[in-house]
């Protein structure tokens, strides 16, 4: 292309002259400041001369201050030709940038339009295979890397070494969901036996547990609820005994006197006494020799009087 061509032919002729910065009487300068140093550096001070030290500090910081004012300024005036040589490149280089923008920007969405052509690729080779293994697209999770340019071919189809690592993962989702249905049949059959309700171990298979942890979890509930119900049948029974004691003990402390119950403790009066009405009736009874016999029994089991009448 011409642009290439003129990348490599372009030459940039820029002329400038090193400059060379030269301190007039350098040698008088270091001089003076040998002096300063030799005689500042030489003196004591001490608490009894205190103003003589904070003038000396002070004639130091001019000396220092002249120095760095003059090199500031030097390099001030040694800078401005750089700045501006520098300007002037950048302005070309800004422009440059902003046609090279503009060409990345069409790079970046002529490859993201290719992209989405092997993603609608890549799903409908997932959707082939999918049948194949009895897995379903949204169990499948896909790599992003399975879109690259590298895992298709130059006809724009799957490569093989892609495929085969769809293969391997769908393979994997079949033995794994089959595993999962016969640990869950497995804790349904344990569950059924010993009185658990299943839906809950089932589900620990699902969320990725064990067959064995479960089922261990699953002995450990069995033994607990033996353990509950054992527990819940003795309270029932000392319960039933502690009731019967007590009724016992309330019947040994009432006594009939008259027509009356009264507490032999405490002389209360538990209830009245209220004598039965006696009846008399004559009936006829009509029915089966045995029901006959069974009624005659209650009747005397009853405290019933009762004779057979001759017509």
């Amino acid at each position: 292309m011409e642009t290439a061509a003129l990348s490599t032919e372009l030459q940039i002729g820029v002329n400038y002259t090193p400059s060379e910065i030269v301190i007039d009487n350098e040698e008088n300068l270091s001089s003076i400041v040998e002096h300063l140093v030799n005689t500042y550096g030489s003196l004591i001070f001490t608490d009894d001369n205190i103003p003589e030290a904070k003038e000396a500090k002070a004639s130091l910081n001019k000396v220092k201050k002249t120095l760095e004012d003059q090199r500031k300024d030097v390099k001030k005036k040694y800078n401005e030709p750089l700045k501006l040589f520098e300007g002037r490149i950048r302005s070309y280089v800004e422009k440059i940038d902003q046609v090279k923008d503009d060409i990345d920007s069409g790079i970046k969405d002529f490859d993201e339009r290719e992209r989405q052509k092997r993603e609608e690729v890549l799903k409908a080779t997932i959707v082939e295979m999918a049948s194949n293994y009895d897995v379903s697209i949204e169990e499948l999770e896909v790599e992003p890397n399975w879109t690259n340019k590298t895992n298709f071919t130059k006809k724009g189809e799957v490569n093989s070494k892609t495929i085969k690592m769809i293969a391997d993962k769908m393979g994997f989702i079949a033995l794994e969901k089959r595993r999962i249905e016969g640990d869950k049949k497995t804790v349904q059959t344990f569950a059924t036996m010993n009185g658990l309700e299943p839906y809950a171990w089932e589900n620990l298979i699902v969320q990725g547990h064990g067959v064995n942890d479960v089922l261990d979890r699953m002995e450990q509930a069995v033994e607990q609820k033996t353990i509950d119900e054992q527990e819940k049948a003795r309270k029932a029974a000392a319960d039933k005994e502690y009731q019967e004691a007590m009724e016992k003990l309330e019947k040994d402390r009432q006594q009939a006197v008259e027509n009356k119950v009264v507490d032999v403790e405490t002389g209360e009066v538990v209830k009245e006494l209220v004598e039965d009405e006696i009846l008399k009736f004559t009936l006829e009874i009509i029915g089966p020799k045995t029901k006959l016999h069974e009624l005659n029994q209650y009747m005397t089991e009853q405290g019933i009087e009762f004779k057979k009448v001759m017509v």
